[in-house]
């Protein structure tokens, strides 16, 4: 059945009911109506005011906005949009979106960008990037060069692997599957280490799903960047949502909304300076600069603040009935924990970031990526010689040219030639609440090994500072995993041969 030919509500006499109107202006203004109106049901209310009336959503928001300024009742209305080929810069800065907005991304942990379409390997035509067309040429050998060298060096990686690694068939255990998931977690860890070569430039697909209030600011924060392609999906996502929400997306420019992007533009470009970066440590590496070590005595107290009570439990017995109860890692800790805050200076790799960023309760300050830090070569890259060579030399061409993009045009369009390996600093302030659960979380065996790494040297180093903690990072899984994924393939096989799909 279409959602056209569906009831209005999912039903009619209940406190809970789904407002299935096929438009989501509808939606939206007959939800916001709840602020205004006497009706104890709006589900009356909208058969007064919406059945017979195709355009009163559509005319409600069009007297809000131009009455009250309201752009909270745009949270109300939601959109799926997807966004094509566009460079990891740009959905870095999408992603950067912390409320209102989920995101998906092509993964390139699991999928190869071996492949080419028409003829050409997937990164950012040199037209769309704004670099001055007098390094065309270069800029177009070095990304046909890196991706030939990621394509090359994907077998030779498997096989180092498979040598260090190889399959042992447990007894008890289906041998098929057992090989079938041996090849699938070698296959993850091989383009989990070769990914370092790619560039900021190579292409990618994120969905995007959220409210029209969130969409406006991502907008105007495209405009502001300074980036010709950011500028062109800003566009584009402008035209596409004002074909159903026009009277909401009006804001996203005109007086208040050209206003902000310009004030978004020279914040960001006010300290953006072209200083020269430090050489970093070209591992995972995470530095605790603060905490709240007064807030975190005062846990007794922000626990029983909430009914008034006395703080009768002391802090290490708080903290011992917190851990004690929890079965798993998806047992959260209680929201008091986020009292307690916490800075890091961190040091990753630019692909651990793409993963890093995912994680919104924490509060990321960075800079644009680039090559004057150095780069990080892989484990089994090393491991293997005649990847090692070819890995190095692309790097290092790589830093040239970033070098002359940088003369030129500056740092922020030399990101589209900096490879996923280089090292990338950040400030970045959480909680304890969320630090354990991405401690936890990324700890897991089948993570990306930068960021296993990272997750556990952060947690090391307040539970060093204060020992009392440890017992709220149980699940932190501190383990040796180099197939990582070994475990989970297996288990993904099982289940397919019980439902006859298995894998080819």
């Amino acid at each position: 059945m279409k959602v056209s030919e569906r009831a209005p509500f999912s039903n009619r006499d209940r406190q809970v009911f789904v407002l299935n109107m096929e438009s989501e202006l509808d939606r939206g203004a007959l939800l916001s109506r709840y602020s205004r109106t006497s009706s104890l049901d709006i589900r009356d209310l909208y058969e007064k005011e919406f059945e017979n009336n195709p355009l009163r959503g559509r005319e409600f928001y069009q007297r809000v906005f131009l009455e009250y300024g309201d752009e909270s009742v745009a949270e109300l209305v939601t959109a799926q949009v997807a966004v094509q080929d566009i460079s990891n810069v740009v959905s870095k800065i999408i992603e950067e979106s912390r409320t209102g907005l989920s995101f998906l991304e092509k993964s390139s942990r699991y999928v190869s960008y071996s492949k080419k379409r028409e003829g050409k390997y997937l990164y950012l035509d040199f037209n769309h990037t704004g670099i001055d067309p007098s390094l065309e040429r270069e800029y177009v050998d070095l990304m046909d060069n890196i991706f030939k060298v990621y394509s090359e060096c994907i077998e030779p990686l498997q096989k180092e692997i498979k040598l260090e690694y190889p399959l042992e068939v447990k007894e008890g255990v289906d041998p098929l599957n057992m090989e079938k998931a041996y090849n699938s977690a070698v296959r993850a860890r091989a383009l989990d280490d070769i990914r370092s070569i790619l560039p900021c430039a190579t292409l990618t697909n994120v969905g995007i799903s959220g409210n029209i209030r969130a969409f406006i600011y991502l907008i105007q924060r495209l405009y502001a960047s300074g980036i010709a392609e950011a500028d062109k999906i800003a566009t584009m996502l402008l035209e596409e949502l004002s074909k159903d929400f026009n009277e909401l997306l009006k804001s996203a420019r005109g007086k208040y909304g050209d206003q902000n992007i310009d004030y978004l533009s020279k914040i960001k470009h006010s300290w953006n300076t072209e200083s020269v970066g430090k050489k970093m440590n070209l591992e995972p590496e995470s530095n605790l600069l603060a905490y709240s070590r007064e807030n975190l005595e005062m846990l007794p107290v922000i626990f029983t603040s909430q009914n008034g009570g006395s703080s009768e439990l002391t802090m290490p017995e708080i903290i011992r009935i917190i851990s004690q109860n929890r079965k798993n890692r998806r047992n959260k800790l209680p929201r008091e924990l986020e009292f307690i805050s916490l800075t890091y200076r961190i040091n990753m790799n630019y692909g651990a970031f793409r993963e890093f960023q995912r994680h919104r309760f924490m509060s990321i300050i960075r800079k644009e990526v680039g090559m004057d830090s150095g780069f990080q070569t892989p484990e089994f890259v090393k491991k293997t010689p005649e990847v090692r060579e070819k890995y190095i030399m692309a790097m290092q061409s790589a830093k040239t040219l970033w070098e002359k993009v940088v003369r030129v045009n500056g740092k922020t369009l030399a990101q589209y030639v900096v490879p996923f390996g280089a090292m990338y600093s950040l400030t970045v302030a959480t909680n304890l609440r969320e630090l354990v659960y991405f401690c936890e979380l990324r700890s897991t065996p089948q993570s990306h090994p930068d960021l296993r790494a990272l997750a556990i040297q952060m947690m090391r180093e307040i539970v060093t500072k204060e020992p009392v903690l440890e017992p709220l990072f149980v699940f932190v899984d501190q383990g040796d995993y180099p197939l990582g994924r070994f475990d989970q393939e297996y288990k993904k096989e099982i289940k397919l041969r019980e439902l006859g799909k298995g894998t080819e």
